[in-house]
């Protein structure tokens, strides 16, 4: 049985796709791999790769670093923040929200909701 998607992740991943834009994602009601953004996204698991609609899948590593089918790659910089190369940086919280670059938080709501929003 594969691991449901965890919104949060699923949030994050589609922020930066989204180049930084704010943004909340909602699990689809009865499933555990369909998550639907605000800002029209969807992703859906497929063989343990998080794939959104427009066929940009994600690839984790075993290092922790992301890399995403349409180009965006990411890094661990300094002081904790992961750097993507399309120029967007988010860092965790001592809380367990996210922090970007850009003045987003991103945090779960719940097991099935998550948003990006201004600080």
């Amino acid at each position: 049985m594969a691991m449901p998607l965890n919104v949060l992740e699923v949030t994050i991943f589609a922020m930066v796709l989204s180049g930084g834009n704010p943004l909340a994602c909602t699990r689809q009601e009865g499933t555990e791999e369909m998550i639907l953004c605000t800002n029209g996204q969807v992703a859906t698991l497929e063989a343990d790769r998080i794939t959104f609609k427009d066929d940009v899948a994600v690839a984790k590593f075993p290092d922790g670093t992301l890399a995403f089918s349409n180009g965006i790659r990411s890094h661990w910089g300094s002081a904790g923040w992961v750097q993507f190369s399309n120029k967007i940086a988010i860092r965790r919280n001592p809380d367990g929200t996210f922090k970007t670059n850009g003045g987003l938080i991103c945090r779960g709501l719940s097991a099935d909701k998550a948003n990006c929003q201004k600080a």
